[in-house]
């Protein structure tokens, strides 16, 4: 039951970006050798998504079945909610170089916290260089599992703490490496409190498991 409450979250949050944003995406092609779950249908034209095997598939496959272009995630926008920029941001950095070389990495860094920028003193091209080095580097590093690894899946429901008025919220994403690895990743979301951006979601930061996919120690 928790499986499809993920799906079904996943198809609002593509069908909202759809809608609200009138953004064009570019899916692809259907992974294999992944264990495959049965999808409801989602949408107000009740289509039928079958047979996809992770919350990565799902969002590309929902995409290319709408038959437009994918842009990138952009950037911080008012009627962009905090449970639909994971799944976005993931999308983007698996297709970093669309619709130009760095995109995705480009909207990383638009969405990031005061934090990230401070370690970056304000500086993009020192994150992406960064980025690029520790995805080659290490692969189980978050850069190199959203760029490189084999699929993702959100693992939990938002959590907004504090309920609907609340400004932080978190989501745990599971990753699975090249060689078949997995991760997990707790993404802290907060919603800006204060001009420029006033009311629009960031990420906090994106805290990692260890190689057995806990967050706390035994």
């Amino acid at each position: 039951m928790r499986r499809y409450h993920v799906v079904l979250m996943v198809g609002a949050v593509i069908f909202s970006i759809i809608c609200m944003e009138s953004l064009a995406f570019l899916g692809l092609p259907p992974t294999q050798n992944h264990r495959v779950v049965t999808l409801m249908a989602i949408d107000s034209q009740q289509d039928s998504y079958s047979e996809y095997v992770d919350d990565e598939t799902l969002f590309e496959s929902i995409l290319s079945t709408k038959g437009t272009k994918f842009e990138g995630a952009g950037v911080p926008r008012l009627d962009l909610g905090p449970e639909e920029i994971p799944p976005l941001l993931m999308t983007a950095l698996k297709l970093n170089n669309v619709p130009h070389i760095d995109a995705g990495l480009e909207s990383m860094w638009a969405f990031a916290g005061e934090t990230t920028r401070h370690v970056f003193q304000n500086n993009i091209t020192d994150f992406i260089e960064s980025a690029h080095e520790t995805a080659n580097q290490f692969p189980t590093s978050f850069y190199g599992v959203a760029m490189n690894g084999m699929s993702w899946s959100l693992e939990t429901e938002l959590n907004r703490v504090g309920g609907n008025d609340g400004w932080i919220a978190t989501q745990v994403i599971k990753t699975i490496l090249a060689d078949g690895r997995l991760r997990r990743w707790q993404w802290e979301l907060r919603k800006n409190r204060r001009p420029p951006d006033l009311g629009c979601w960031f990420v906090e930061s994106i805290g990692s498991s260890d190689r057995k996919g806990q967050f706390e120690p035994e």
